[in-house]
């Protein structure tokens, strides 16, 4: 055979078996999923794709934090049970109203996780003006603070014990951020603060939230109790995970007087793009891309969104808020 026909039929056939290989593993790479749990026109909400499910009736109902375990959504929040506002949480879309005790009048929850076969929800309900801090593992309730007027807004679970993140009263004088450990109240600071997120890596526990400082709010991030502030500016950290040993802080800071969405990363600010105001509430990270939920605002109307490694995308209507994302 003509040396410069060999030439010619060996790189077609490289070629093609680089066009194949490119093209398999093109169909092969799986397509993720992003679920995102939040609040359209006064209606609990699931978006997944940004496609909307209603959760609840319209005027009623908010989904706070969405998690995905064993092919099953599940979504934390409150809902309206015989004319009051409720505890609940969603497993696929069927309702499951949570326990409390008589003559409740007003309860909710603010975050949920999934531990094995095992559900976890948080929140709190009052009654007389008394406010119950508790949680529900698969819908049975542990009181963990009655005097403190303690929220709870985040659980997760980690080596068989049980974390959760909020706020309560200090001194009976104003609110401070707190975590609990298996029901151990500790104190994160001695100022007016809150705690928003938690996240535990083996030992070391996270918590993301604020405190006021003269008299600004500052965004913070406790690493086993340890203060590290994200900014010199105002603003709030909503929401921390971990990655391949980074951390990402999800919130805003005010730059110019207005309130940015930003994403931490090991605690370099990262701002985001859309609106005039814009605030992050949520931060997941998948297959190296970094998802953010939040909202952004223009002449005064809020809407919902998510930014997926910087680039935003919106997802509900006018008078929209995203408060949690999840991405499989």
């Amino acid at each position: 055979m003509n040396r410069c026909h060999l030439f010619r039929l060996l790189f077609i056939l490289c070629f093609f078996s680089f066009f194949a290989a490119c093209k398999k593993n093109h169909i092969n790479k799986p397509v993720p999923t992003v679920y995102i749990a939040g609040v359209n026109e006064d209606t609990a909400i699931v978006w997944e794709n940004g496609v909307a499910e209603q959760l609840t009736s319209r005027f009623g109902g908010a989904a706070n934090q969405v998690a995905v375990a064993g092919g099953a959504v599940y979504v934390a929040g409150q809902g309206v049970n015989a004319g009051l506002d409720a505890a609940i949480y969603w497993k696929d879309g069927t309702p499951n109203f949570l326990p409390v005790r008589s003559s409740t009048t007003v309860s909710t929850t603010g975050s949920l996780c999934v531990s094995g076969s095992d559900v976890y929800v948080a929140g709190w309900f009052q009654i007389y003006g008394t406010q119950y801090a508790t949680y529900w593992k698969n819908g049975s309730p542990t009181v963990i603070d009655s005097t403190n007027v303690a929220v709870l807004n985040s659980i997760t679970v980690s080596g068989g014990s049980v974390y959760i993140c909020g706020s309560s009263l200090l001194n009976e004088a104003f609110n401070t951020a707190t975590w609990w450990k298996d029901g151990v109240r500790n104190l994160l600071t001695n100022a007016t603060s809150e705690a928003y997120s938690i996240y535990v890596s083996g030992s070391d526990v996270y918590v993301a939230g604020m405190y006021l400082s003269n008299p600004i709010a500052i965004p913070a991030l406790w690493k086993n109790g340890q203060l590290i502030n994200l900014s010199t500016n105002s603003g709030v950290a909503y929401s921390v995970t971990m990655a391949d040993k980074d951390v990402y802080v999800a919130g805003y800071e005010t730059i110019n007087g207005t309130g940015v969405a930003t994403v931490w990363k090991n605690g370099t600010p990262q701002h985001l793009p859309g609106g005039t105001t814009s605030l992050a509430s949520s931060v997941f990270v998948s297959g190296g891309d970094v998802y953010v939920a939040g909202g952004t605002e223009n002449n005064d109307i809020q809407r919902a969104c998510y930014w997926k490694n910087g680039q935003i995308f919106y997802i509900g209507n006018n008078g929209s808020s995203a408060n949690s994302i999840v991405v499989q």
